[in-house]
């Protein structure tokens, strides 16, 4: 089975705060997962980060660091899709509510979710506090990082990962030549193409980075009509 990815491999340092967006969440003091502002009381994310007691941290660029742009709240709401499976990783999608909204500003912001499903061979940026190198040992950064990927076709992630596992839900982005990739510790974190959210990283080969083996992405753009539902909903059920 694939990891849960948690890591860029090949990718630079963001420059501070220029995803806005971006959110880090915690389990108590741990990192664990990455996420995204879609409005000022909702971060979407992977369902595969569910825990407990989720610290959500705003305007983060070093995590080692105490930074003015910082806002610290937590999931008053966690909402993982239903149909989540931790055994095929499909519909990993998950939100959280916020338990104070968040103050939008230069370095807090929200991003638009897509209306049009990705393109093929898109140019797209992804970014995370997940590892950048898996091997022969994981390391992780302080800083956020930024790396550019390009969208596959389905028909070409399928056939990379031809044991099965992409489905309609899925799709595949990075570099082929490898040594690009989303690690462990991305997870649950963006993938944006233009300025709109196209993606959720999801997971990949063990390994991040390998040729033909690219990261494996959450489509937004299939469960619209899921997040609206949840926001409208958040009392019932839907969330704990």
């Amino acid at each position: 089975k694939a990891y849960s990815i948690d890591r860029i491999i090949g990718g630079e340092e963001c420059v501070p705060n220029s995803q806005p967006w971006q959110v880090a969440l915690y389990f108590f003091d741990r990192f664990i997962c990455g996420g995204v502002l879609i409005n000022e009381y909702w971060v979407l994310t992977a369902a595969h980060c569910n825990t407990s007691n989720i610290q959500v941290r705003l305007g983060e660029h070093n995590l080692n660091v105490s930074e003015e742009t910082e806002q610290l709240t937590y999931a008053a709401k966690i909402c993982p899709h239903k149909n989540y499976s931790m055994w095929t990783n499909d519909n990993d999608i998950m939100l959280l509510k916020l338990a104070s909204p968040a103050i939008l500003n230069e370095n807090v912001t929200t991003i638009s979710l897509t209306n049009e499903p990705v393109e093929d061979n898109a140019n797209c940026l992804i970014s995370g506090w997940g590892a950048i190198t898996s091997c022969p040992e994981v390391t992780y950064p302080d800083v956020l990082m930024c790396l550019n990927v390009t969208t596959f076709p389905d028909a070409d992630c399928q056939q990379f990962y031809e044991a099965g596992g992409i489905t309609a839900n899925m799709f595949c982005a990075g570099d082929l030549e490898g040594g690009k990739d989303s690690c462990q510790g991305d997870s649950g974190g963006p993938l944006v193409c233009g300025s709109q959210l196209y993606g959720i990283i999801s997971w990949g080969d063990p390994v991040c980075g390998q040729p033909n083996m690219p990261g494996v992405y959450t489509k937004v753009f299939n469960y619209l009509a899921w997040i609206t539902y949840v926001m409208e909903n958040e009392d019932s059920d839907v969330c704990r």
